[in-house]
C-alpha cells in the first residue's frame, strides 16, 4: 500500500471528537478541530496528522502532494438515500409546481407506487446501473460513504432484486456503500385493501429472506400519516431487531405522528425527516440515543416546513444531514447543496452543518469507528477543496468546491 504525504494544507478540518489531553470530549458541533499549516500521512488509513513543521522523519514516503494552501475536510457521509430505482418522475415534479400535493399524486397511484411499477419491470442490472450513476455523481461532490435503501419493489422478489443491485453498486464504485431494507416504504397496489396482510408478509417472509442474503445492515419503516401505523411499524422493527438488523425510521415527515417517540422508545439508530417532530419526540430520541437525520432537500422540493434543527441541536440531540436522493421528493446526490439548505433554511451554522454531514452521518450508520472524521486509524476518506476556507462551500454556493477526493487512501477523482 502506497504511503502518501500531503503537505502545505492551509487548514485541515479533522472534526475529531476524540478525548483531548485531559480526557475531555467537546460536545459542541461548532468545534471542528482545525489544524492550520498542516500535513498528513496516510495509506488506506490515516497514519499521522499535524503541523507541517512537525512532519516525522521515520515514515518511508512513496508520494508527496502539495496542497498549495487549500483546505481538507473529511469525506461526506450521506446516511439516507434511495439511489437504486427505475423510471422517471419529472412529470410529477412539474405537477407539484402547479399546486398538486404529494399526497394527491400518491392517491392517484403516482409517487412511490409509480417507481414501484418501473422497478418491477427492470432487471437487476438496470437497477444497479442507476445506483452506479448516482454514486459517481455523489463522489463528484465529495461523498465517500453512502447508504442506499430498497423499498421500491414492495414484493419479496423485487425487494431482493434491489438489494442485489445495491451489492453490484458496492463492487463497481470505490466508496463505502451501506445497505438498508425498506420493504415498509409504502403498501403495494395488490395489498391496498388488505394492508395487514402485507405487514405479515414483511414480518414472516421478507425480513427472513433479506436476512438470508447477509448483506443488509438496517431495516427502515415509513411511519407517518397514510403509511405505516405506530403499531405496525413497531411490530416490523421488533422483528427486524430479533433477526439482528439495526433499525431506522422515516419519522414525522408529513405530520406529527408519534414516530419520533417510537424511534426513541425502540432505541432506533436514527429517525429521519422529522419535519413535524414534537418536543416529546425530541426528548424520546435523546433518551434513546437516536440520531436525528435531517433532509432539507426534501422539504425544499416538497415546499414543506423545514425540520426544527435549531431546537434539536439546542436540546442536545445528535443531528445528521443527508440528501435523501430519490426519484420523487429530492433528486440530488449533492451534499454541498444540503449544507447550503441547512444553513440558510434551518438555522445551522456552517460548522454544525459540516459536522452533521460527516461525523454525525457516520453515527447515523454506526460507522463512526472508521469514517466521518480525520483521525489516526480511520479510513483515509477525505476531500481537498478548491479553496482555503471550508466556509466557501456555503458562501460561494451553486458550484462544486471539491478539487480532489480520496477513498480508503486512493484518489478517485
Amino acid at each position: 500500500m502506497k504511503r502518501i504525504l500531503i503537505s502545505n494544507i492551509g487548514s485541515l478540518i479533522t472534526i475529531s471528537q476524540m478525548p483531548d489531553a485531559r480526557g475531555n470530549i467537546h460536545d459542541s458541533m461548532n468545534e471542528l478541530s482545525i489544524i492550520h499549516d498542516a500535513a498528513m500521512i496516510f495509506t488506506d488509513t490515516f497514519e499521522w496528522i499535524g503541523k507541517a513543521s512537525e512532519i516525522p522523519t521515520e515514515y518511508i514516503i512513496d508520494q508527496v502532494i502539495d496542497a498549495n494552501g487549500r483546505a481538507i475536510i473529511p469525506g461526506f457521509v450521506d446516511s439516507h438515500t434511495h439511489c437504486v430505482f427505475a423510471g422517471n418522475r419529472s412529470n410529477e415534479f412539474a405537477r407539484r409546481l402547479r399546486g398538486i400535493t404529494y399526497q394527491q399524486i400518491a392517491s392517484e397511484g403516482g409517487g412511490i407506487l409509480s417507481t414501484v411499477s418501473a422497478v418491477r419491470q427492470a432487471s437487476i442490472e438496470e437497477l444497479a446501473e442507476k445506483g452506479i450513476e448516482l454514486a459517481w455523481k455523489a463522489i463528484e461532490y465529495g461523498t465517500t460513504t453512502i447508504e442506499m435503501k430498497s423499498g421500491y419493489g414492495l414484493s419479496i422478489e423485487s425487494e431482493l432484486a434491489l438489494i442485489k443491485a445495491i451489492e453490484i453498486v458496492k463492487n463497481e464504485v470505490p466508496i463505502r456503500i451501506i445497505s438498508t431494507f425498506m420493504g415498509a416504504h409504502d403498501f403495494p397496489p395488490e395489498y391496498a385493501n388488505n394492508r395487514s396482510a402485507y405487514v405479515e408478509l414483511i414480518i414472516n417472509e421478507m425480513l427472513p429472506a433479506v436476512k438470508e442474503l447477509n448483506v443488509v445492515d438496517f431495516c427502515d419503516v415509513f411511519t407517518d400519516t397514510g403509511y405505516y401505523s405506530i403499531e405496525d411499524s413497531r411490530r416490523i422493527l421488533l422483528k427486524a431487531m430479533e433477526l439482528g438488523f439495526s433499525c431506522k425510521v422515516h419519522a414525522d415527515e408529513l405530520s406529527s405522528f408519534g414516530a419520533a417517540e417510537m424511534a426513541g422508545e425502540l432505541k432506533a439508530v436514527s429517525a429521519d425527516h422529522l419535519l413535524y417532530c414534537s418536543e416529546a419526540g425530541m426528548d424520546a430520541m435523546k433518551q434513546g440515543g437516536t440520531i436525528a437525520t435531517l433532509l432539507p432537500g426534501t422539504a425544499y422540493t416538497l415546499r414543506l416546513p423545514y425540520a426544527p434543527a435549531r431546537k434539536m441541536i439546542d436540546r442536545g440531540l445528535i443531528v445528521a444531514l443527508a440528501t435523501d436522493c430519490n426519484p420523487g421528493s429530492c433528486y440530488t446526490p449533492n451534499m454541498q447543496t444540503i449544507l447550503s439548505l441547512a444553513c440558510m433554511n434551518m438555522g445551522m451554522s456552517i460548522e454544525e452543518a459540516l459536522t452533521s454531514a460527516t461525523l454525525h452521518g457516520a453515527y447515523a450508520l454506526r460507522a463512526e469507528q472508521y469514517c466521518g472524521s480525520i483521525e489516526i486509524g480511520k479510513s483515509a476518506d477525505f476531500n481537498m477543496l478548491d479553496t482555503s476556507s471550508y466556509s466557501d462551500m456555503v458562501y460561494h454556493f451553486g458550484v462544486n468546491h471539491i478539487a480532489k477526493t480520496w477513498s480508503r487512501g486512493i484518489s478517485i477523482q
